[in-house]
């Protein structure tokens, strides 16, 4: 994915793409390259107060082609609607890309309002035939049965690994995928135990 292609898509103006900071960072070079006027930000939960500052850009345009590119690791839900009248109506000059690793769990209202491009990067890591229910609830029950083992990062960060992994074996399917999204949120957010995370995802999705 290059800021060429996504310039030459228009009237296409808003663009939801998974990726992760390297891309982000790779594409806002290109962009400013190519293009002085280009905004960016980065942070870990989009709010309302990013929205807001997003529509003050579109509502600024003068005429000249611009670029507002935001990466995020979430989408709080109360900053959808504080963004949905301007993708709906988008400035014709202004390039709007919304980059997220999880683009599942931004909301469905700003999904339907941006093209969706996945990162071709994804891969699956375990073939189909190799990736069952069973084995994987075993390991799972096997290399997380004591939260006092490790100390909570090394469990997380082993978590998230395979839950790396469940989301290339799934990244077809948007439902299954939205489900690791969400796993990978309680991890961080719920306070939960990591095994049971790692389970529920597991069972939900093979």
């Amino acid at each position: 994915m290059t800021i060429e292609t996504i310039l030459d898509d228009a009237p296409q103006k808003t663009f939801l793409i998974q990726g992760n900071e390297s891309v982000f960072d790779a594409l806002l070079a290109t962009a400013m390259i190519h293009n002085p006027l280009t905004s960016a930000l980065s942070t870990a939960r989009f709010t309302v107060d990013h929205a807001k500052n997003m529509v003050e850009f579109i509502n600024e345009g003068t005429g000249e082609a611009r670029i507002f590119i935001c990466f995020f690791s979430f989408f709080s839900p109360s900053a959808a609607e504080a963004l949905l009248k301007s993708l709906e109506e988008p400035d014709p000059d202004t390039t709007i890309v919304l980059m997220t690793p999880y683009p599942y769990l931004v909301p469905a209202t700003i999904r339907s309002r941006t093209r969706l491009i996945h990162d071709d990067s994804v891969r699956e890591v375990v073939p189909h035939d190799k990736l069952s229910r069973d084995a994987i609830l075993a390991q799972i029950k096997e290399e997380f049965a004591s939260d006092a083992d490790e100390d909570a990062a090394t469990r997380r960060a082993n978590a998230i690994v395979m839950l790396d992994m469940l989301e290339a074996h799934v990244r077809t399917s948007p439902q299954k995928a939205a489900i690791i999204y969400k796993a990978k949120d309680m991890l961080f957010s719920a306070n939960m135990p990591t095994k049971y995370v790692l389970e529920y995802a597991a069972s939900m999705v093979l």
